[in-house]
């Protein structure tokens, strides 16, 4: 495999990461007494599991490596920095480069729960069957907002639409992405409808497919990556789980359409989940990341109006008239209420 060059700015990072490297050793133990590690290198986390991650190296080999304390919880798309442990073939993490962009979401009790680093694309998947649900799609454009990424609807499992009737159904429940031009990606693995297009809009990036359990997830990545089977049994012989046990995202390298690479950017795999939710904020700020309610911001008679039961509201009279979908008025106001409920840390 080709070796992955770095830009002059992850350069930089790396430089500046090891100039720290003298005082980070000081503080950080060693792992044990017999170790010995080897040069410092850079590397890409494919998966985590348990206290450890499995590191590809600049090579295309996969190491099982413990992470120092200090460093906190890794995950699929980090790029770190790390040793080989020479005589066991395994290797430590010692410092982790600055994520671009990082995907999260509520784990227990309050904490945060990483699903995916340096995304460049998200691809919401809703399944025509058992259904699409609106308020998801909302939450994770919410999130995409937040983190300034683009990101399209793979409405999947087109195949299983009976008639004109079913097909009429589901443009209502998606005509307000329509109007905002939210890319909206009819795809089925059976007719293999849209998997090009899937294939153009995540050339070159790191991407990353969400969306709830049952929506169909693996089966576009197993269409996507036709050789899936064999990377999912060597992951789960480097990792030591079995091929159906983890339930972290994972990261794999998209086949490339033209010979002279190895692979046209990532796909990270994430868990099905049944409610996600974006990071908290702030009412204005919920307000900018629903862009249909645009027009109407700053006429409400009151200038901290929350469009529930303020009276001379402008946002539930553009609902009222039909110019904002009933959907994504009460999808806001669902997040609205979970952040006011949000535990303080």
């Amino acid at each position: 495999m080709a070796k992955r060059k770095l830009t002059q700015q992850q350069k930089r990072r790396v430089d500046e990461q090891i100039q720290k490297r003298t005082v980070e050793k000081i503080s950080s133990p060693p792992l044990s007494n017999n170790t010995q590690l080897g040069e410092e290198q850079t590397g890409l986390v494919i998966t985590s599991f348990g206290k450890r991650v499995l590191v590809e190296s600049e090579t295309g080999e996969h190491y099982r490596c413990a992470i120092r304390q200090h460093l906190g919880k890794l995950v699929a798309g980090d790029q770190v920095i790390w040793q080989t442990d020479i005589e066991e073939h395994t290797g430590v993490v010692i410092s982790v480069l600055p994520r671009k962009h990082e995907l999260s979401r509520p784990g227990f009790r309050g904490q945060t729960r990483m699903i995916a680093a340096n995304i460049d694309f998200i691809g919401i998947v809703m399944p025509v069957l058992p259904g699409i649900h609106p308020d998801m799609i909302d939450r994770y454009l919410v999130a995409a907002n937040q983190l300034d990424l683009p990101a399209i609807i793979v409405i999947n499992k087109v195949d299983l639409l009976s008639g004109e009737e079913d097909w009429e159904d589901i443009a209502a429940l998606l005509e307000p992405y329509a109007a905002m031009d939210i890319e909206l990606l009819p795809a089925s693995t059976v007719s293999n409808a849209g998997l090009e297009d899937l294939r153009a809009f995540m050339d070159g990036k790191n991407s990353v497919f969400v969306g709830p359990s049952g929506a169909g997830k693996s089966s576009l990545i197993n269409a996507l990556i036709p050789d899936l089977h064999i990377r999912v049994g060597t992951l789960s012989d480097a990792t030591g789980l079995g091929k159906h046990t983890t339930t972290n995202s994972i990261l794999y390298h998209l086949p490339s359409l033209d010979p002279s690479k190895p692979y046209s950017g990532n796909l990270i795999d994430s868990p099905g989940i049944r409610q996600f939710s974006p990071t908290p904020c702030s009412l204005s700020e919920l307000e900018s990341y629903y862009p249909d309610f645009s027009p109407y911001l700053g006429q409400c008679k009151y200038n901290n109006c929350t469009h529930s039961i303020e009276p001379h509201c402008a946002i539930k009279s553009a609902v009222e008239e039909g110019d904002i979908a009933v959907s994504r008025y009460q999808s806001f106001q669902r997040l609205l209420t979970d952040f006011k409920n949000e535990p303080e840390h």
